[in-house]
């Protein structure tokens, strides 16, 4: 039986180009991996590899209340 190890999708080079015109018009990680047929995980890797601006995602819950600290 033949090996299918590594199962890695290559990148051509009209994703790559798709991928740096969805970063630079804001478009989430999560929301291009959708887009390519990709995971995440797969996007940011190779975002990181070329230099690519991914918009990050923030969170959408209020931000924690801090308590002050009692001096002793």
């Amino acid at each position: 039986m033949q090996s299918t190890w590594p199962l890695v999708k290559r990148w051509t080079a009209e994703e790559h180009e798709r991928l740096k015109a969805m970063a630079e018009s804001g478009m989430r990680a999560h929301e291009i991996a959708s887009t390519l047929a990709r995971s995440e995980k797969a996007v940011r890797a190779r975002a990181g590899q070329h230099g690519i601006t991914l918009k990050l995602l923030t969170s959408k819950s209020p931000t924690p209340k801090r308590f002050p600290i009692k001096a002793r």
